[in-house]
């Protein structure tokens, strides 16, 4: 779906958005939540588009500027045009049949979301000052790991240079809050009851019960959250839908499960979802063996049992790859070193694509 490559300036051209925003109906309404459903970390960036534009309706309708604001409005992007290099003349030509006055301020506000987003960025201390509560701190300021145990018996690996805060009321108003400033591995105690919320700069991590890796410093422009064992709910602050994710409970937003990650720009206010660098093999006692020799197997029936054993997606064309037979064994490889063997085996490659392996190439049955 082409609108998944949009940005920020590319919804605000495109009419059927702007149908959207200006005349919401039962068609374009049931599009618009169904495409942010599938694609939560487009819903920043489709907020602020929205904002925009019901901003200059409002703006046109009931403050259209004078001559004089004008010119201080076509100042102001000649100043950041020359700061940030940034070329709004798309934005401006568009506009132009409507009024040079609109269309500067239209960039004006382009400006202004893209600048505000500097100014989005949360510390650990921003954090835990805005909390009405007493708090229990723990900083590990030695050289090595340190394990808290929390007043619900989840534990928390605190790496170095790291901090935690939480309520001394831990479990208050239902929910379960850690503050973390640095690096910690969690490992939740499982209580559906009782949602478990983990506040690391921009970015909230909601779970039932599981185990993840969080790495979050105020001086990093990027937030990391890796999954080693159940289901991991990740959002920013400035969702819109923050608040009910918060109080429901259920997951929303970002989901990711194991061997999956999702890497936050701070900058950008962005979420992207991948696989983490290092897949393990998932353990579980209904999982299949994994497959370490195979005699005239089917490329299916590999990567079934990659599949399963490593909780992942495989994304190929059966009808180019799926009758393809291999005969080799495995010792000691990662799974990427396995799918690079595999693919080496019938003139394929792989690339990592949105938390799946996406094989590709010319099928063992082409000529």
């Amino acid at each position: 779906m082409r609108y998944y490559q949009y940005e920020v300036t590319d919804f605000l051209e495109d009419a059927y958005f702007k149908e959207w925003v200006y005349n919401p109906g039962p068609e374009n309404e049931t599009f618009w939540n169904e495409f942010s459903i599938r694609y939560p970390e487009k819903s920043e960036i489709i907020a602020g588009a929205k904002s925009i534009l019901l901003q200059l309706k409002a703006d046109m309708e009931l403050n259209f500027p004078s001559d004089e604001k004008i010119e201080n409005i076509l100042f102001t992007i000649h100043e950041n045009k020359d700061k940030t290099g940034s070329r709004p003349s798309r934005i401006l030509s568009h506009w132009m049949a409507i009024s040079f006055a609109t269309a500067a301020m239209l960039v004006l506000l382009v400006g202004w979301l893209v600048g505000s987003k500097r100014n989005t960025c949360v510390s650990y201390q921003e954090l835990i000052s805005a909390v009405d509560a007493p708090l229990t701190e723990k900083t590990n300021n030695t050289s090595r790991p340190h394990l808290v145990t929390l007043p619900d018996s989840s534990t928390v690996l605190l790496h170095p240079n790291s901090s935690i805060s939480y309520r001394k009321d831990f479990n208050r108003d239902g929910r379960r809050e850690v503050y973390l400033s640095g690096q910690a591995f969690f490992s939740v105690t499982k209580n559906p009851d009782l949602p478990f919320f983990v506040y690391s700069n921009e970015l909230i991590t909601k779970v039932l019960g599981t185990s993840f890796l969080i790495k979050s410093f105020d001086n990093h422009q990027q937030v990391e959250v890796e999954v080693k064992t159940g289901k991991v709910s990740v959002y920013t602050r400035m969702d819109h839908d923050a608040e009910s994710t918060r109080t429901n409970s259920q997951l929303g937003g970002v989901i990711i499960t194991p061997n999956q990650k999702v890497l936050f720009s701070r900058e950008e206010i962005r979420i992207k979802k991948s696989l983490v660098e290092f897949p393990e093999i998932i353990p579980s006692t209904v999982l299949p063996a994994p497959m370490l020799k195979f005699q005239d197997a089917t490329v299916s029936q590999v990567f079934a049992n990659l599949e399963q054993t490593y909780g992942i997606d495989i994304v190929y064309d059966e009808a180019l790859f799926g009758g393809c037979l291999l005969t080799a064994s495995f010792s000691n490889e990662n799974l990427y070193e396995k799918i690079d063997l595999i693919c080496k085996g019938i003139e394929a490659r792989f690339e990592v694509v949105d938390a799946r392996i996406v094989v590709s190439g010319r099928g063992c049955h082409q000529d």
